[in-house]
């Protein structure tokens, strides 16, 4: 018991003597460097020093290392490493026999004393170190405080909301109340527009408090089932940066911190805040109260957005009427005017139609004078060639006259087409036999008796006029 005392006070020393050189604070770290070094403070000094300098180890553990896991086996550890200090300070013999020849070779390996000296050498160099350690730690120390999030990558606040909700539910499980997944400008507008409690939660994991909040609050049922029944509910770590700057926006000065949040004077204000640890039954009969006295508010906003809602929808209505009258006017205006188009389109069509009929009508009286003079005088019943034509019109009109049978056809045409009575476009035809006298290119210069009319005929005038397009 004694030895393993004594042990213990060594290893305290040589702790003592080995953060006094290199000036780390961190006694877990001195512990673990001095424990890869077997507890020898000269080389554990001078990796310490070699490797501040960016050199190579000079010390070389032993592959077989072993872990402790309680007291005893740190006393053993002791025992052990002092046994290997006793070791390495003397000189170890190490006996190989070889095999072939049968011959023993013995190798004397003697420690190294190069620590001592370059420990001694390295001294003027640590006020510099400790210097530079010290104004390191300051630096950071200010840029942190003046700028927490200077060397953190830029996040989203939709990325810090999700990942504290994965890191909660791997610490503590998914039983607790349904977290909204959104920013917290975002919790706030959806909570305004549904006219709702909103509870924010702010986590520390720092704080002492914060995991038995966490465990007994955080993951009961009955507050899980409050809060889900009443409110919407947003949280974050507040060593993220949304959650950072919620902190900053709220100031709260402890922690596990809530806030509720609710729509006062039309706009969002938080109405009560609970810091610092309280059981399950504080936190609910807390929340009761508040929501309670501030429930009259957000009735008095429901029923405010319900009139101004009912006033607008009336006012929508009302403008959809009026609008359907507009459109219901322009309809019969359109209407109207399509109408009107209409009837002055086909009086527009009529009147031209009977200008073009009355130019017709001019321009065909104008043509009977002209072939009027083309008409050959009537001849002689005497005449040997003389011959007695008798046509007769569609309205029973009967038209006599003599020819020649030398006279062309086309001196027929021209006689019945000076009548006033006769169609403006008519054919010849005779009924027995039926035959039509047609007057065309090929029957220009035909005479009467070239066509067949050779004695009295009676021809008829069949009108063609209808089945042209006369207008």
């Amino acid at each position: 018991m004694a030895e393993g005392y004594s042990s213990s006070a060594t290893q305290t020393e040589i702790l003592a003597q080995f953060q006094d050189i290199t000036g780390y604070d961190d006694i877990e770290k001195c512990r673990i460097v001095l424990e890869q070094h077997n507890w020898d403070i000269e080389t554990a000094v001078q990796d310490t020093l070699n490797e501040a300098e960016g050199s190579q180890p000079v010390f070389h553990p032993l592959e077989n290392t072993f872990e402790a896991s309680d007291e005893d086996d740190v006393d053993n550890m002791a025992n052990g490493i002092a046994a290997i200090q006793n070791q390495i300070s003397t000189t170890t013999t190490a006996t190989t026999t070889t095999a072939a020849t049968g011959t023993t070779t013995t190798t004397v390996a003697q420690r190294q004393n190069q620590g001592w000296l370059v420990w001694f050498l390295s001294l003027p160099l640590l006020p510099f170190r400790f210097g530079t350690s010290i104004f390191r730690d300051l630096f950071g120390f200010i840029v942190r405080l003046v700028w927490p999030r200077a060397f953190e990558a830029e996040t989203t606040p939709l990325e810090d909301v999700l990942k504290f909700k994965t890191e909660f539910e791997a610490e503590y499980g998914t039983v607790h109340p349904t977290f909204y997944q959104g920013s917290y400008s975002q919790a706030l507008n959806d909570a305004k527009r549904e006219l709702r409690f909103l509870l924010v939660y702010l986590h520390s994991s720092e704080h002492q408090d914060t995991d038995k909040f966490c465990r007994s609050t955080m993951t009961n049922d009955g507050f899980r089932e409050y809060v889900n029944g009443n409110m919407l509910f947003w949280g974050a770590n507040v060593r993220s940066q949304e959650g950072n700057r919620v902190s900053r926006a709220l100031r709260e000065t402890t922690y596990p911190f809530l806030a509720l949040i609710c729509l006062r004077d039309n706009r969002m204000n938080v109405v009560g805040r609970m810091e610092g640890l309280m059981n399950v039954d504080g936190y609910v009969s807390l929340l009761a109260r508040l929501i309670e006295d501030n429930e009259p508010a957000l009735v008095a906003a429901r029923v405010d957005r319900q009139e101004r809602s009912h006033a607008q929808q009336l006012r929508d209505e009302q403008d959809e009427a009026y609008y359907e009258s507009v459109r219901a006017d322009q309809e019969k205006e359109r209407k109207k005017r399509e109408e009107e188009d209409k009837k002055k389109q086909e009086e527009e069509n009529k009147r031209k139609k009977e200008e073009a009929r009355q130019n017709r009508a001019e321009s065909i009286a104008r043509e009977r004078v002209d072939r009027k003079l083309k008409v050959p005088e009537e001849p002689e019943s005497s005449h040997p060639d003389a011959i007695r034509v008798l046509m007769k019109l569609s309205n029973g009109k009967r038209l006599e006259r003599r020819f020649l049978k030398s006279h062309p056809l086309q001196a027929l045409y021209d006689f019945v087409f000076c009548d006033e009575e006769s169609p403006a476009e008519f054919v010849l035809v005779s009924n027995f036999p039926r035959k039509v006298y047609a007057l065309d290119s090929s029957s220009e210069n035909q005479t009467l008796e070239d066509a067949g009319i050779e004695t009295n005929a009676t021809l008829f005038v069949q009108n063609v006029e209808d089945e042209s397009d006369s207008d």
